[in-house]
C-alpha cells in the first residue's frame, strides 16, 4: 500500500478522459451550461463525470475517491509548515499519521476502520488554532473523539481526561454479544453486565437474557445520569 502510495504521489494522476459528453447543465439550479467529460479516475478507476474546465485547471483532481484522499493527506504530513514548535503540531501530525499512513502502529485501529482526518484539520494551522481556542490548560487532558467510530472534526473532538477516554472506549475486539459491558458466563450460562467507573469495574448483575442484561445497563446509566454510551448506542466492531 505504502509503495503504490508514493507511486501514484510521483505520476500525474490526471483523470483520463473517456468521452466528450458535450454541453450540459451542472446539477443545482444554474443557467449556465458548462461542457463536461467522462473521465476515469486514476486512483481506482472509477468512472464519473465533470466539467472539463474543472478538470483543466486541476479544481477537481479524482472522483473523490479515499485513495485521494489518503494521498493528500500524507503529503501534507511531509510538508514542512514551520509550526513543528508549536505544543501542539506532534498531536496534529501523530493524528494524520495513524488515519492516513498503514505503516504506522496505530493505523489499524484508526485509518484501517475508516476513520479520517476532515479537510479543515489538514491545514495544521487550523487544527492548532483550534486546540489554541479549545485546550482547558488542564494537565492531563488530551484529545478524544466523542464518537470513536466517526473521524477527527471540530464537532466530534473535545478534551479530556484519562478516566473519562476510559468511558469513552469502543467495544473490546473480544466481545461476543455486540453490547458493550455485556458478557456471556458460560458456566452459568448467563448474561453478566458491568459498568466501569474512574477506572473501577463494577459489576450489575448476571441475567437469563441478553436483553434483561443490556436493559439493566442501560437503566444504570441513566438513573445515576452517567457520562457512559449506553449498550444500545455502540455496534459491534467488525
Amino acid at each position: 500500500m505504502e509503495e503504490e502510495l508514493d507511486k501514484n504521489a510521483e505520476r500525474d494522476m490526471t483523470p483520463r478522459l473517456l468521452e466528450d459528453l458535450g454541453m450540459m447543465f451542472p446539477v443545482g439550479k444554474s443557467i449556465k451550461k458548462y461542457r463536461y467529460g467522462l473521465y476515469e479516475c486514476q486512483y481506482c478507476k472509477k468512472e464519473f463525470n465533470s466539467i472539463i474546465y474543472s478538470i483543466k485547471r486541476k479544481d477537481t483532481i479524482s472522483c473523490g475517491c479515499p485513495k485521494d484522499r489518503i494521498i493528500r493527506e500524507q503529503h501534507l504530513i511531509n510538508i514542512s509548515h514551520g509550526m513543528t514548535k508549536h505544543k501542539f503540531y506532534k498531536k496534529w501530525s501523530q493524528m494524520l499519521r495513524r488515519c492516513a499512513n498503514p505503516k504506522d502502529a496505530a493505523y489499524k485501529d484508526y485509518g484501517a476502520r475508516g476513520i479520517t482526518v476532515c479537510e479543515e484539520w489538514l491545514d495544521p494551522k487550523t487544527f492548532l488554532d483550534w486546540c489554541d481556542l479549545t485546550f482547558p490548560n488542564i494537565e492531563g487532558h488530551t484529545l478524544d473523539r466523542i464518537d470513536n467510530d466517526k473521524g477527527y472534526y471540530p464537532e466530534n473532538c473535545r478534551w479530556t481526561d484519562r478516566a473519562m477516554q476510559s468511558i469513552n472506549q469502543r467495544m473490546q475486539k473480544n466481545n461476543t454479544s455486540g453490547f458493550v459491558g455485556v458478557y456471556r458466563d458460560k458456566n452459568k450460562n448467563r448474561w453478566t453486565t458491568n459498568i466501569k467507573i474512574n477506572n473501577i469495574s463494577t459489576h450489575l448483575g448476571s441475567f437469563k437474557t441478553i436483553e434483561e442484561a443490556v436493559l439493566a445497563r442501560d437503566n444504570y446509566i441513566i438513573e445515576n445520569n452517567l457520562p457512559h454510551k449506553l449498550s444500545t448506542d455502540y455496534k459491534k466492531a467488525s
